[in-house]
């Protein structure tokens, strides 16, 4: 199936990122995937896909609270998926394959619980992405969908124009990156796939790090812009963007006792397909 350059141009940039991410990352965002996970409240025994799974984090998460039940992680850059595999494939309570949330390739109604968590965003389709959802849910099962909120309360935001102004290489994909936090957003878009709104919460939290320079490299490093930064930037400009971004986050950090904690906002929506259709 043709798909835009640019979707492919993403997928190999996450998948350049993918140890990056997964030790930069993934634990700094852990628990805020855990209070969506709490929210959706999965019960044991139950078969569940983790879409948009990175380097495992979220899947093994979920298969820790389903106790006796099975989650599948699925990501749609193939490096991801090999570092899950690398970090999880021991555990028979987990699996990992290569799929994309806007035309998941799972039988319809062959879950009973689907997570996505800081996925949705990435996606050129998010709409096609929440209908496979539907289609593949179970009646009566559940989805959880976790992003990014308001990118004034986010603190890694500025590094995008950052980079992308210099690299003279403008993401499709960023313009809509807070777009889905927005009020009201996520409800309209899960009543559109036919699913029941069961909660829908901004969280306001934070995300630690060592110090000033970590939480720099982390932005830069960690996340799928790092290929512009490091292919299409000199070091004059390579130096510019990180003074910028040592100065915003000296600017918002708050002191803590284990280095710094950094400002960030998610909104955490979690919706039913109903038992019945009429």
């Amino acid at each position: 199936m043709h798909e835009p350059a640019e979707k492919n141009g993403l997928r190999t940039a996450w998948g350049r990122v993918a140890d990056a991410y997964g030790e930069m990352w993934a634990g700094r965002t852990a628990h805020i995937t855990d209070a969506a996970l709490g929210a959706l409240a999965p019960e044991a025994g139950a078969e569940a896909v983790d879409v948009a799974c990175g380097p495992g984090s979220t899947t093994v998460a979920l298969a820790d609270r389903l106790r006796g039940g099975h989650a599948l992680g699925v990501d749609f850059a193939p490096e991801m998926v090999a570092r899950a595999q690398e970090r999880f494939g021991g555990r028979t309570d987990v699996a990992f394959a290569v799929d994309d949330a806007e035309r998941l390739v799972l039988a319809p109604e062959s879950v009973d619980v689907l997570t996505c968590s800081f996925g949705l965003m990435y996606c050129y389709d998010a709409a096609a992405a929440l209908h496979c959802a539907a289609r593949t849910l179970r009646p009566g099962g559940r989805m959880m969908q976790v992003v990014w909120g308001r990118a004034a309360d986010v603190w890694w935001v500025p590094v995008i124009e950052l980079i992308e102004t210099r690299a003279q290489y403008f993401s499709a994909v960023c313009p809509m990156m807070f777009f889905y936090g927005l009020p009201g957003v996520m409800p309209r878009m899960v009543d559109e796939a036919g699913l029941d709104l069961i909660e829908h919460a901004t969280l306001a939290t934070e995300m630690a790090f060592p110090a000033v320079d970590d939480a720099v490299e982390a932005a830069i490093q960690g996340a799928p812009l790092a290929g512009l930064f490091n292919h299409r930037l000199d070091a004059d400009s390579q130096a510019e963007v990180r003074e910028a971004m040592r100065v915003h986050v000296d600017a918002i950090a708050r002191p803590a006792a284990e280095g710094i904690r950094l400002p960030a906002q998610a909104a955490v929506t979690v919706a039913g397909r109903p038992a019945c259709r009429a």
